[in-house]
């Protein structure tokens, strides 16, 4: 998994953002978590997916960028939306892996 330099956080995640990230490190599991991360399917923007995701060993092959982290899925749809919002502002376009560094590669 590789981390975005400046992580989406919601208040309820921004104070355990450490403790977070270690235990996604290790595969642990967590109960209300959901991350964001930049799209494994070059025609969407965004995916989301639950914590217990980390427990999968194909998961990792992906590789995944994450952008975001939520507590909840209806937290993580909002900051999916502003996360939309912020780099339509910043970019004029829909330029998602520039927003985040990741120029590399398509968006």
């Amino acid at each position: 998994m590789q981390w975005a330099e400046h992580l989406y956080l919601s208040d309820k995640t921004a104070a355990k953002k450490e403790k977070i990230i270690r235990k996604a490190e290790r595969g642990a599991g967590m109960a209300a978590i959901y991350f964001i991360a930049l799209a494994s399917n070059p025609d969407n923007l965004f995916d989301i997916f639950h914590a217990a995701h980390l427990k999968e060993p194909a998961f990792y092959r992906q590789d995944p960028f994450i952008v975001g982290i939520a507590s909840g899925y209806e937290e993580a749809l909002e900051m999916v939306r502003c996360m939309v919002e912020d780099i339509y502002r910043e970019t004029g376009a829909f330029r998602v892996r520039e927003y985040f560094g990741q120029t590399g590669q398509e968006s």
